[in-house]
């Protein structure tokens, strides 16, 4: 009996100790969750205006058109955009697939890159993107909606 006693006391000490230290790992852990999740800067949150608020249609009855037509919108990406000088240098060519959103007043926002080639093309796909005109905005059930369209700009070397 008297050698029961004296196998438990240890036991019960092992147990105590194993507790004790998943104590300190848990506590530790969820200090550094903290103390990273305080170190990333806030997130604000700015009210969206209404055009935002709107989400944007696939298809609708009548697209949105450039003024000309496709092909005078694809001469004008053409002639506005510039070769990237290291992209040049390094030979680096592709097609760079942009969407990007016309609004129900026929502007263009909510640029994106679908399918990238290289960081720097991909910015000037971008940039050319946020140069274009007005288009004519397209249409649902007769009134201006916003509408996600898409672009490829090829970058090719001679």
């Amino acid at each position: 009996m008297k050698t029961k006693k004296l196998l438990i006391v240890p036991a019960t000490l092992k147990i105590l100790s194993v507790l004790a230290v998943l104590f300190v790992i848990l506590a530790l852990s969820s200090c550094a969750t903290r103390k990273k999740a305080l170190s990333q800067p806030p997130v604000v949150k700015e009210e969206a205006s209404p055009a935002e608020q709107e989400v944007p249609f696939v298809v609708v009855e009548e697209m949105p058109i450039f003024p000309g037509g496709d092909s005078t919108l694809l001469s004008y990406i053409i002639k506005n955009t510039k070769y990237p000088e290291t992209a040049k240098s390094n030979k680096i060519q592709g097609k760079v697939i942009v969407r990007f959103c016309v609004t129900s007043k026929g502007g263009v926002d909510r640029i994106g890159v679908l399918k990238a080639v290289n960081p720097e093309l991909d910015a000037e796909a971008v940039r050319v993107v946020g140069t274009l005109p007005q288009f004519m905005p397209g249409k649902q059930g007769g009134r201006p909606v916003p509408v996600w369209y898409m672009v490829p700009i090829d970058f090719s070397l001679k």
